[in-house]
């Protein structure tokens, strides 16, 4: 077993992983990329990337893994159906195995070395850096980038104990029906289903992409739950994967001296809806802004001087993270405020929608929610009573 080295070892070839590689290594910086895994891998994973996240990632991506271009979000709950059009693309999808394909593939070619198939065993700090061990070769680095997804090896390794607070999806590729008209161009949700989550739909040009996700990560019934609504639908079942999503934000250990953990491995996603790409891309700009300011400035890669990272991301999204994180528990312990929220026709739905846009944040959707709640409340009790006369 060999002792080879590099500026900056990155565990993980996900998105997170992929994009942070891709910056560095077009600044010149000698970045090495592990990954357990053979690319294309099937993830799991509703494949939806909203135009907010594409300006995070700052970078076009190729028409050819760009599956269809939304302009309409529709979400359903009971009998009631709100919809949107836009004018432009509100969001499009791709298929996972191509777009972590092409992240990979980008960073390469910016002169990224990737190992694929090596899995990271151990990650041992050193006088001089870290060392990183694998089952065909040892590696050293003056620092290391944790990008390997949830749970992480490498943040368990630098004191994370045990599992964050966890969400669960389980999602399948499905055949279109006879007539698919429905789903083309359309973002599609489904709410109240069951307790605490929601369900989607989402077109992928020759089949869908059908799931559902529930905070309650330790849920036992989301096979039985997922085949329920793909009948209700009316589409062919198919063999559904799942996997946990990390409901973190920035509270959790994401630096230490010589490591710096980006996306789902520091615990960056939605808690409300779980998506996690825009906190990849997010997250991968500001490692990678932190690394290239201490190395032109000649500083080591200490917890004090990475805790830079830590600050910008929550000036970023570390704020809203934590008001989202508010709002999910109100909508787990109150889940009839949020179907009321839902069939009101005030401008609530609105509210929320500009979020997922990036036109408001969720610091301000918290705000502005707050004060109207007990007004809500009151609503849903004046119906009840109404309903029972």
């Amino acid at each position: 077993m060999g002792l080879h080295t590099a500026e900056v070892i990155v565990v993980g070839g996900g998105p997170a992983g992929s994009t942070v590689a891709g910056h560095l290594a077009e600044r010149g910086l000698d970045v090495l990329v592990l990954d357990k895994d053979r690319f294309g891998r099937n993830k799991p994973c509703a494949g939806g990337i909203t135009a907010r996240a594409l300006s995070a990632l700052g970078f076009a991506l190729p028409e050819k893994i760009v599956r269809e271009e939304c302009h309409v979000f529709r979400a359903v709950m009971g009998d009631k159906v709100r919809e949107v059009r836009f004018s432009e693309p509100y969001a499009i999808t791709v298929d996972r195995r191509e777009l972590d394909a092409f992240l990979l593939q980008r960073a390469e070619q910016l002169g990224a070395v990737v190992h694929m198939n090596e899995e990271v065993l151990a990650v041992q700090p050193q006088t001089d850096g870290m060392l990183v061990q694998t089952a065909e070769a040892a590696y050293r680095a003056p620092l290391v980038i944790g990008a390997d997804g949830f749970p992480s090896r490498v943040a368990r390794t630098f004191g994370r104990k045990g599992l964050l607070t966890a969400a669960a999806c389980l999602c399948a590729d499905v055949s279109l029906p006879s007539d698919s008209s429905r789903f083309h161009g359309v973002l599609e949700t489904h709410w109240g289903l069951f307790r605490w989550g929601y369900a989607w739909v989402f077109p992928k040009k020759d089949h869908l992409s059908v799931g559902l996700g529930t905070w309650d990560g330790c849920r036992k019934d989301l096979k039985s739950l997922w085949a329920r609504f793909v009948r209700s639908q009316g589409l062919p079942t198919a063999k559904a994967k799942g996997h946990l999503i990390p409901i973190g934000g920035t509270t959790q250990l994401i630096t230490a001296d010589n490591l710096i953990l980006v996306g789902d491995a520091a615990g960056f996603a939605d808690p409300l809806t779980g998506e996690g790409l825009y906190y990849a891309f997010a997250s991968a700009r500001e490692a990678a802004d932190t690394i290239l300011s201490l190395k032109r400035s000649g500083l080591p890669y200490t917890a004090n001087n990475l805790a830079r990272y830590k600050k910008t991301c929550w000036e970023l999204f570390g704020r809203d993270l934590k008001c989202a994180a508010r709002l999910n528990k109100i909508a787990q312990r109150y889940p009839e405020l949020w179907q009321q929220a839902f069939s009101e026709p005030t401008n609530w739905f609105a509210q929320a929608l500009k979020v997922v846009q990036g036109e408001k944040s969720y610091r301000q959707l918290y705000y502005w929610a707050l004060p109207r709640l007990p007004w809500l409340w009151a609503r849903k009790n004046i119906t009840k009573k109404a309903e029972v006369m």
